[in-house]
């Protein structure tokens, strides 16, 4: 005797019928005839028969197509129902195993996905927290610089949050390199950085610190930008010539 398979079917878990006869010892068409009239019932009833049976077609050993029916768990119930002594104890044991080893194989890939998918979440959580983090280590590396430190810490904070919590700072001011306050100024670039270093003039006051491409290299060097205001205090230097 076949084993009771249960397989989905449009999301419903159900028998074939071929099976469920021969469990029972009816032939087929016989069964088909009393499911029919279940249907039938069912229907004038204006009760849903595809909860019960749902009609289905097999390719028989001769490559013709014959009727069947699924049977849902319910449709089980009403078969059993129907037949007495060992037959309906015996049926009635048979499928109801089949269904509960069902509803346990569905419930074990359901944890599993489950699963999979709190595991996927953490995986994508810490890779927000790290990409967070290396926002964070940028604003470190120019310490004296406000402005980009709360730009770093904005693009932080919209990686983790989805979206920016923290607002990107307005810029106000224009600053220029020393290259550019040479050329105002009438001096060298060099000229300017003695005279900012002597006079410790590298400060928020007067500018901040930016990472720009070095001259010589593919690297990014940190190097200090002047303000109107760290400007206007180089040109008084130099008008008191006190280089």
């Amino acid at each position: 005797m076949k084993e009771l398979k249960v397989f989905d079917f449009n999301g419903k878990n159900v028998i074939d019928s071929r099976l469920v006869a021969e469990m029972i010892v009816m032939q087929h068409k016989e069964l088909l005839r009393k499911i029919k009239g279940y249907d039938e019932i069912l229907t004038s009833a204006k009760l849903r028969s595809l909860d019960f049976f749902i009609p289905n077609t097999y390719i028989d050993s001769k490559g013709e197509e014959r009727p069947c029916y699924l049977l849902t768990k319910q449709g089980c119930e009403m078969i059993a129902n129907k037949l007495t002594g060992e037959k309906g104890v015996l049926f009635t044991a048979r499928y109801v195993e089949a269904f509960n080893k069902m509803e346990e194989v569905l419930n074990d890939q359901l944890a599993i996905s489950e699963f999979k998918k709190q595991e996927i979440e953490t995986k994508h959580m810490n890779a927000k927290t790290r990409m967070a983090s290396l926002w964070l280590k940028m604003a470190d590396r120019v310490p004296f610089n406000k402005e980009y430190t709360m730009i770093c810490e904005s693009y932080a904070s919209q990686v983790l949050a989805g979206e920016r919590v923290l607002p990107l700072p307005e810029c106000k001011e224009k600053y220029y390199s020393a290259g550019e306050v040479g050329n105002m100024l009438g001096v060298s670039a060099n000229t300017i950085g003695r005279i900012a270093n002597k006079n410790s003039l590298k400060t928020e006051n007067n500018g901040k610190y930016f990472f720009d491409k070095s001259a010589y290299s593919n690297k990014e060097v940190q190097t200090f930008k002047y303000n109107l205001h760290g400007v206007e205090e180089l040109r008084k230097i130099l008008e008191k010539s006190v280089i």
